[in-house]
Order: C-alpha cells, then structure tokens, then sequence
C-alpha cells in the first residue's frame, strides 16, 4: 500500500510540473507583458511584388531579449505617415512566418574545465552538446534556410598542468563546415564531441577574431550574396559558450583588438553564454565578501579556483557590441533554453502584408511600424523605403480607363480620318472625270 502511495505521489508531482510548464508556455503566448516593448525593428527591406508589400519586424524587450507572444491586434502600419489596414490572415507570427537564410557558427570551449559537473551534476560538455542537440532541432523544424558550424575551440595546455593535451585549433578548415540544420553530419559531429575528453585551457578572443574575419568576408557571396542578386543579405551570428576565461597574458590589449574587429563587423551579432557559477556565486562559495574577480584566481581558502572562473563581464561586453544578447547559467537545461533565445533573437521575426494603396509604377514611398503593447507607450520603427514595381503588376483602374480613352481618340484619329479624307479624295476625282 505503501509502494502505491509513493507510485502515486511521483505520477502527481510528474503531471504538476507538466502542466506548470505546459501553463507558462501558454502564458508566455498570451502574454506578451512578459517583457516590455522596447524596441521595434523592420528587418531587411521590404519586399514588392505588384502592389502588395512585406515587412518583417523584428520586436525586443529589456538586454534586447525577443518578444515572441504579440498578436496582430498588437502591430499598426503607417506608410507615408498615413495609417494602412491589413488583414489578420496576412499577419504571421515568428512561428508561422518563413526563417530567413542564416548562419549560425557555434564556438564550444572544450577547455579541461568543461570536463567538471556543473550545479545540477551534469558534466558540462554533455550538457553543452545536449542544449546544440536542441538548437538544431528547433533550427531544422523552421525551415530548411539555417546553416550551422560547430566549432571546438582550445589552446594546448602546458605539459605540466592537468589541461595537457593537444588543443582544438580553428583554423578555415574547422570553421568551414557548415551543414543545413537537421543534416546528419552535425550529429556526427556532436558525436565525436562527446567522445573527447575536454583536457585544453581558454585562448577565448583569438578563435572569436578568427571567426569573425572568416564570416566578415565580403568576397564570399554565400555570406554577402551580389548587389543585382535576388537572394536577401542572410543573418549571420557567432554563438560563444565558454566556461572559462581568457587566459593569455595581455588580455588588456587582447580585448581592445578584439574590439576593434567586433566594430568594424557590426552584421555579425554574437551572442555569448557563461556555463558556471557567476561572480557573485563564486565569491560567497570562497568567503570572498564580494563579488569574485580576475585577481581572486589562484590557489589557497581565499582564493578561486582557475577551473571555475568564468568572464562574465568579458562575455556580457562582447555581446553588448555586437547587438547580442550575453546568458549565463550553471545549469544544463538553462543552457539549452539561453540557446533557443538566442535562435529565437536571430530569426524570430513577424511578417505583415500589406497593399499598398493607389500604388503607381516606381513611385517611392517609406513603411513605419507602430508596436502596441497593454500599458505600454507604443513604439515606433524607423522609415524603411521601397519602390512600387515597375513591370508585371496591373495599373489601378483610372489609369487603365484613361488608357483605353487615349487608344480610342488615337485609333479614330489614325484610323477613321484617314480613310474618311482619303474616300472624300476618291469621290472628287470621280467627279472631276
């Protein structure tokens, strides 16, 4: 009787947390209060085909973290600074709307530390390949236009250390492999992954300068398609998770350089997650009184362990430059749903059309989108242009009316006259004869 209480008991707790989350995904639809509008975006340019135009708007809340749950009711369009109708059936959600061409390089630290279980006993590679796992399933389930890396980056550690091994060297080789999302190759590569054992120490600014010049480069036209090509510009985003920090010794001048590079790269967002126990964490598991920082590292009661000291700072300000988002967790299925967030950041976009009201042929004209969200001021987008078609679209119905009038006085004029003066012609030389 016991054993069916306790069966029982353990059936109940399973199904409550089913539905408490089952419950806050809901909420998180429904309720789009969840985070404040702050920001609204049109991305790209808008797309024309004869008079109907597309928009895709971006929409983010505080630290730029998406808002997914808006409705159509939610959004207002202005076009020329005079509101536009649409219907709600060409309104779509970032989860009915088409992902656009993206991708997605994602840089996994496999430092020795990476070997060590994290705050729900999980070892913290198994529980960064699993939350990959995630991120492209969901990828691959929104369509075919996602193309993700995995890139395993790590310095040799020294041979004295208990990180000596050979390292993980980015190179054009290692970042060149890119696969569309739910291609079996990627999970060979997680597989193999999953059989290393993390053993290298953290160079974190070098890989990530080497990643950003590799998708900087203009000359290739799968990341920067021709001027006169049809293809849009596709989102292109580094994902960096560490757990460690940068180690090298001039990490000062290190990160300036870095810096430079991420500013003159401003399409290439990066988003950067922490795996570990935060500064505040640290320094109440060491008595520090404070918040840990570089100057704690070491060895002794008072100091922090170097395998359990992660940037946080150095992370937050790299996603900061870029327009990306920095996470951080010490919990493996934390870091699965930050990974998500950050897909949902870079492809989470809604999607209105509209037609455009008494369009005419190449004229030129701006599209505003106004975010309404309960108790919230609206926020507006900036203007973004477009060009009504020239070819293949209908003229409006005045025009065409105007047209056919024109042919008719050009018809009985070039038509009719000639042949009524050319017979009045005929009548007076039969006469004359």
């Amino acid at each position: 009787m016991k054993k069916k209480f306790i069966d029982s008991s353990i059936i109940i707790a399973s199904l409550t947390r089913k539905l408490s989350l089952s419950m806050l995904i809901l909420a998180a639809l429904i309720s789009p209060s969840w985070g404040q509008v702050k920001e609204a975006e049109i991305v790209g340019n808008p797309t024309v085909k004869n008079d109907r135009v597309t928009v895709r708007i971006q929409v983010k809340g505080n630290q730029k973290r998406p808002i997914m749950g808006l409705q159509d009711t939610n959004f207002q369009l202005k076009v020329d600074g005079q509101e536009v109708d649409f219907d709600s059936d060409d309104w779509k959600s970032p989860q009915e709307s088409e992902p656009p061409p993206a991708w997605i390089m994602v840089m996994l630290d496999l430092s020795g530390s990476m070997d060590k279980r994290d705050s729900s006993n999980i070892r913290k590679i198994d529980g960064a390949i699993n939350a990959i796992r995630q991120l492209i399933k969901v990828s691959s389930e929104r369509g075919n236009k996602t193309q993700i890396a995995i890139v395993p980056f790590g310095e040799p550690g020294p041979l004295e250390s208990e990180y000596s091994c050979e390292g993980y060297v980015v190179n054009q080789k290692s970042l060149d492999r890119f696969f569309v999302a739910g291609d079996a190759k990627l999970e060979n590569n997680l597989e193999n992954l999953e059989g290393l054992t993390p053993c290298a120490s953290t160079n974190l600014y070098e890989p990530l300068k080497k990643a950003i010049k590799f998708l900087g480069n203009t000359s290739d036209t799968r990341f920067y398609p021709p001027e006169d090509s049809s293809q849009p510009q596709p989102r292109l985003s580094i994902i960096l998770l560490s757990d460690g920090y940068h180690n090298a010794g001039n990490e000062e001048g290190d990160f300036k350089n870095l810096t430079t590079l991420l500013r003159r790269n401003k399409n290439i967002i990066v988003h950067t997650l922490g795996y570990g126990l935060t500064p505040e964490e640290l320094g109440r598991k060491y008595n520090l009184g404070r918040l840990a920082t570089r100057k704690d590292i070491g060895t002794g009661s008072d100091k922090v362990p170097e395998s359990e000291f992660v940037d946080q700072q150095r992370l937050a300000e790299i996603a900061e430059l870029t327009g990306g988002i920095s996470e951080f967790s010490g919990d493996a299925e934390a870091i699965a749903e930050n990974l998500q967030l950050f897909l949902n950041s870079l492809l989470g976009e809604y999607e209105i059309t509209y037609t455009h009201p008494n369009a005419e042929r190449a004229s030129k004209h701006d599209v505003q989108v106004v975010v309404n969200s309960q108790g919230n001021k609206p926020v507006e987008s900036s203007p973004k242009g477009y060009t009504i078609t020239v070819f293949g679209r209908s003229l409006p119905l005045p025009v065409r009316l105007d047209m056919v009038r024109y042919i008719l006085i050009l018809l009985s004029l070039g038509g009719v006259l000639p042949f009524y003066l050319w017979g009045k012609h005929l009548k007076q030389e039969a006469q004359g004869d």
